[in-house]
């Protein structure tokens, strides 16, 4: 699938979700880090985790660098699991579109233009925009997930 920013969403990024989605037991992943291309022609999966722990996926996630050794930008889905005491357990996928401060233009125009198109393309309803760690921290992440009622 080719997106009006030049770049295509490969098979493996929509499979890894699915995987995310569906996939039962232990091998369960709980996260999802995809990037754009050294070439800049296609989204690929970077990392798929079933570590269910926020904090080491937040460390993975910010601590992704570019060729240069610059903190790069990412996308992610997050498996959020939360209990709502009554109203029992739930789960919800949420998108996070990662974007340090220090992203050149040019890389940080193509991953916006690229970001709508794999939102939609996954069909993850909850989406997040963090330019610092302040953005994702697990309240927010949390807050965002259960639609506002944690």
């Amino acid at each position: 699938m080719s997106l009006p920013s030049g770049v295509s969403i490969t098979a493996e990024c929509i499979n890894a979700y699915k995987e995310l989605l569906y996939k039962r037991g232990a091998g369960k992943p709980a996260f999802v880090i995809y990037k754009i291309s050294d070439d800049e022609q296609s989204i690929m999966v970077e990392e798929c985790s079933p570590e269910k722990n926020y904090e080491a996926f937040l460390q993975r996630l910010t601590s992704a660098h570019d060729n240069d050794g610059k903190p790069a930008p990412r996308y992610a889905i997050y498996d959020v699991e939360y209990d709502l005491n009554e109203d029992g357990r739930r789960a919800t996928t949420v998108f996070i579109s990662w974007m340090p401060d220090v992203t050149p233009t040019r890389i940080r125009m193509l991953y916006a233009s690229t970001k709508e198109q794999l939102r939609r393309a996954l069909d993850v309803k909850v989406s997040i925009h963090a330019d610092d760690l302040h953005d994702i921290e697990w309240k927010i992440i949390l807050r965002e997930a259960s639609g506002g009622r944690l």
